[in-house]
């Protein structure tokens, strides 16, 4: 069932990246909005759990669109180097931004703990799913 659902988003990735462009516009929203705009919630004692989480679901559908456009063949690091990077950018925008948001370190890390584990888990994907390339991809 998991190779099914794995091919099925590989040989679709218009839905990738919808959900990719739905993911960036949430977390852009819920990290660079002005704090007030956000309300309050008991939620807040979970920030960190809540960078790991938008992080690991965006670098993991990054991964999957990257992989259904270049059929399987990409780089893991260059998908961590891209969540990681995303995570970061975001904590020096909110540091630069006049919206009353302070960039933090330890969210930074969170963000990339959340795209180290959904690049591992991409990786087993690859490696116990293996999907047959239907266009080679050249190495140049």
């Amino acid at each position: 069932m998991i190779k099914a659902a794995i091919r099925f988003f590989v040989e679709n990735s218009l839905i990738i990246n919808a959900l990719l462009i739905l993911t960036t516009a949430a977390i852009l929203f819920l990290t660079i909005s002005p704090s007030e705009n956000l309300g309050s919630s008991s939620l807040y004692q979970y920030d960190k759990l809540g960078h790991f989480s938008m992080f690991f679901v965006w670098t993991f559908l990054f991964g999957l669109y990257l992989i259904s456009v270049k059929k399987y063949n990409v780089s893991l690091i260059a998908i961590f180097l891209a969540g990681t990077s995303f995570g970061i950018a975001i904590e020096v925008a909110q540091e630069l931004l006049p919206f009353g948001r302070n960039g933090n370190v330890h969210d930074a890390v969170a963000d990339t703990l959340g795209s180290l584990a959904a690049v591992i888990l991409l990786y087993f994907f690859k490696k116990k799913y293996p999907i047959e390339n239907s266009v080679t991809v050249s190495q140049e």
